[in-house]
């Protein structure tokens, strides 16, 4: 008598899972850069819509005119324009976006010639440069080029992972230009 022989279905299922688990690692380190890249191009438009909604937040809260030229300090007759008092900006902005903590180091931030700078709960860092800038770069997220402006106000520099590697424009490092209106997207 022969017996035949056969896989049971448990054995079967044993199998499936196995091949599902080895193309599971074999896509993941096939396109790791690609999976990077785009959680970072997520991040980092996250990061900007959070900044844009405080830009915003702050004209309709602490502009006298509803432009960066006269913001005041709450409960207060003083008003500042953006391009005039660093630190004041950095409090409204910490207002509005919860930030952890100020940095004054450049290791940590890594961004010279900035006034103020701190991180974000999210981990990601933000500067401030106040001032008319001249031929200014400027990188939004999604967009490969480069603009030479020269925003009215100031600029407002973004790591979206802190000091973390790669540090590089236009891949977690973004700078913003902002007018007279805010940030300054009609460049």
């Amino acid at each position: 008598m022969k017996i035949k022989q056969a896989f049971t279905m448990a054995e079967a299922i044993l199998v499936m899972t196995i091949l599902g688990i080895i193309a599971t690692i074999m896509i993941t380190t096939l396109k790791p850069a690609e999976f990077k890249d785009k959680g970072m191009k997520i991040l980092a438009k996250k990061v900007l819509s959070e900044i844009d909604t405080a830009t915003t937040q702050i004209l309709i809260n602490n502009s006298l005119d509803g432009t960066m030229t006269a913001l005041y300090q709450p409960g207060t007759a003083t008003t500042y324009a953006f391009s005039s008092n660093a630190t004041h900006n950095a409090t409204l902005y910490k207002k509005y976006l919860t930030a952890t903590r100020q940095t004054t180091t450049t290791e940590d931030c890594a961004q010279t010639g900035y006034n103020v700078s701190f991180f974000l709960k999210d981990g990601a860092c933000m500067a401030i440069k106040t001032g008319a800038q001249t031929n200014a770069p400027t990188i939004f997220p999604g967009e490969k080029t480069t603009t030479n402006a020269s925003p009215k106000q100031g600029l407002i520099f973004f790591d979206i992972n802190g000091s973390e590697e790669p540090n590089v424009e236009g891949k977690d490092r973004f700078i913003l230009p902002v007018g007279d209106d805010g940030i300054d997207y009609a460049i």
